[in-house]
């Protein structure tokens, strides 16, 4: 298992007029997130699998609002990837307030996908070679 956390400011923008944030908005932090996990799990950035022909789509998000995220604080966000990916990479989200009280939780599903035929494949060598110690 990896897990990884990163934080996020909550902007002006991603709020309503009561200051909590818009829900619509979790899924940039989980994309922020999943992003550094990423990176520091693999050594790889998107770009650089992209570069090697593979893209990493999302195929599924589920997401579970426990308590709102208010204008200005910094969340945590923890990644949590469980197993060895295949074809598909399972990443569970954790959201905590500044208070270290838990106000999301949320999972993604992504796809290794072939950048020229678009259809499934495996993750780059170099990818697996990194991740494999974690696992």
């Amino acid at each position: 298992m990896f897990t990884y956390e990163t934080k996020v400011r909550v902007r002006y923008a991603e709020t309503d007029q009561m200051g909590v944030v818009h829900h619509g908005n979790y899924a940039q932090y989980y994309e922020i997130a999943r992003t550094e996990c990423f990176e520091a799990c693999s050594g790889m950035s998107y770009e650089s699998m992209e570069a090697e022909g593979v893209m990493l789509p999302i195929l599924e998000m589920t997401s579970k609002f426990l308590k709102p995220a208010l204008y200005n604080q910094v969340l945590t966000v923890k990644s949590i990837v469980k197993g060895l990916p295949t074809v598909r990479l399972k990443v569970d989200y954790e959201i905590y307030n500044e208070s270290k009280e838990l106000i999301n939780i949320a999972s993604t599903t992504l796809v290794f996908v072939d950048k020229v035929t678009r259809r499934p494949c495996h993750p780059p060598k170099s990818f697996m070679e990194h991740v494999s110690q974690y696992f």
